[in-house]
């Protein structure tokens, strides 16, 4: 279990981030995925964290940042694999809300057909929802499922959820270039997604690394065309443009903090530039990590990125 950032958030402003997953476990494989290809895939929950370390790190982490005068908004479960697949994240989530800070989880929504997910997600202040294409094949192409899930399963939960959420629920829906972006894809996912009433239909580009080098944004003309189409049936639509600054703060442990970082969050060469210079450090640190098989660089549209490296595992 990791406690990093916090990390500014479009959604959610000043996020503290909890990744409490083995690395990329998920129910997903999803072509645009900045964490790389899926290296355990599955459907099976289990208790993948313990609910009072998750707590303990958390108000931990809290106590230093308020000695810094930082004061997060959001303590966000946002791990390196679909979030949900933790039995223990009800509970986790239970024993962070004295806190007083707002929760939030981001999911990929394809475990919500299951009732004790639904259940332990209503405990959150806030839910992000993953809608990329409500279209079969498309769905199999974008985010391409775990083999023993199913869209018609999948996407009524999602609309049992939807109905009895009392919280704050929003969605986002990546956008791929000659995929998602047509006409016909767009109308149908913005059907469906005004169905469930989110506060927000969040349209996302895959600007990060993908896990695909064949992964691109659509064209300017493709994106408005989206994005009208959406407002035509969602009162609240966003474009996510760009990546917002990261501006990683202090830290007493600043390579283990940026490492945290990187399991969730690649970061570009800017951005680490300027942490390492706040933090009195060179560059030479993330040359040694990179030697080390620790970290590997990736180049995407003329912005270099950085990001941690994980084993592979199989599928079940």
């Amino acid at each position: 279990m990791d406690v990093f950032g916090p990390v500014q958030s479009r959604r959610l402003g000043l996020s503290l981030g909890i990744n409490h997953l083995p690395p990329k476990t998920c129910t997903y494989s999803c072509v645009y995925c900045q964490l790389g290809r899926t290296s355990f895939m599955t459907t099976n929950r289990a208790a993948f964290s313990e609910p009072q370390k998750i707590f303990q790190g958390i108000n931990d982490r809290l106590k230093k940042l308020a000695k810094e005068g930082i004061h997060p908004d959001t303590i966000t479960f946002v791990s390196n694999g679909e979030p949900t697949l933790d039995r223990s994240l009800g509970e986790a989530i239970r024993l962070v809300k004295p806190l007083g800070i707002q929760t939030a989880v981001i999911t990929n929504a394809s475990l919500l057909w299951h009732p004790d997910t639904r259940a332990q997600l209503m405990e959150a202040d806030v839910v992000s929802l993953k809608v990329d294409s409500v279209v079969e094949d498309t769905w199999h192409k974008i985010d391409r499922p775990h083999g023993t899930l199913h869209l018609d399963e999948v996407f009524n939960g999602v609309h049992w959820f939807a109905q009895t959420y009392k919280g704050k629920l929003i969605t986002e829906t990546m956008l791929i270039g000659g995929i998602n972006d047509t006409d016909t894809e767009a109308k149908a996912a913005a059907v469906f997604i005004s169905d469930l009433q989110p506060h927000t239909a969040y349209l996302a580009l895959p600007l990060r690394p993908p896990a695909e080098e064949w992964v691109h944004p659509p064209s300017e003309e493709r994106l408005m065309a989206v994005y009208h189409i959406f407002k035509e049936h969602i009162p609240q639509v966003e474009l996510m443009l760009d990546l917002p600054e990261t501006d990683l703060p202090a830290s007493a442990e600043p390579l283990q903090a940026l490492l945290n970082t990187l399991k969730v969050h690649p970061l570009g060469k800017k951005e680490i530039g300027e942490f390492l210079h706040n933090q009195h450090l060179s560059w030479s640190v993330m040359d040694d990590l990179i030697h080390q098989g620790i970290i590997k660089s990736i180049p995407v549209r003329e912005t270099e990125f950085f990001i941690r490296t994980y084993p592979k595992k199989n599928s079940s």
